[in-house]
């Protein structure tokens, strides 16, 4: 019974400090610096609890087991937090057709800041609308292009530094 709680504690041990490390690269890839080395350092001290318990016994295979699983498990469940907690920004890029103004109005009339530029596709000018956003309000700013105009390319990118812009108070964070 020792052996499986053992397994038990070091999958447990590599699930939550590969989820802190994969938020600790996010944390990282946005500049956001003593929370990147906060987790950094809470990662590397949970790797060595679990290492020491795995190679102490390098046998054992349910430990060796729980070690490997632990680390695909961990790195899902760190996705699945960073896509949750959807920190930083995005650029929201909408080029369209014919109805880049009404994206635009849909857009600021949703409390969203929006730039439009105008340029010539392949065979036509088409209307380009830019806006920044808090990551957690993709989707809602997709939902709204879609409606104003559901032929529109929309592109989202990361937006690794803001400095200014227009932010309704809600919006902010």
């Amino acid at each position: 019974m020792i052996i499986f709680l053992q397994a038990l504690f070091i999958f447990t041990l590599r699930v939550v400090g590969i989820s802190i490390s994969t938020l600790g690269t996010i944390l990282t890839v946005q500049g956001r610096k003593l929370p990147a080395i906060l987790a950094g350092s809470l990662s590397a001290l949970i790797y060595i609890v679990a290492i020491a318990q795995v190679v102490t016994n390098m046998s054992n295979v349910w430990n060796v087991s729980a070690y490997v699983i632990g680390f695909g498990v961990g790195t899902w469940v760190g996705m699945i937090l960073e896509e949750r907690i959807a920190l930083g920004y995005a650029e929201v890029r909408v080029i369209s057709t014919g109805n880049a103004d009404k994206v635009a109005a849909a857009l600021r009339q949703a409390g969203f800041g929006a730039t439009e530029m105008y340029g010539h596709g392949q065979s036509s000018s088409v209307g380009i609308v830019d806006a920044i956003v808090p990551r957690k309000n993709v989707q809602e700013v997709i939902d709204l292009v879609e409606k104003a105009d559901e032929k529109a390319i929309v592109t989202v990118s990361e937006a690794r530094t803001v400095q200014r812009g227009y932010w309704k108070p809600d919006r902010r964070r």
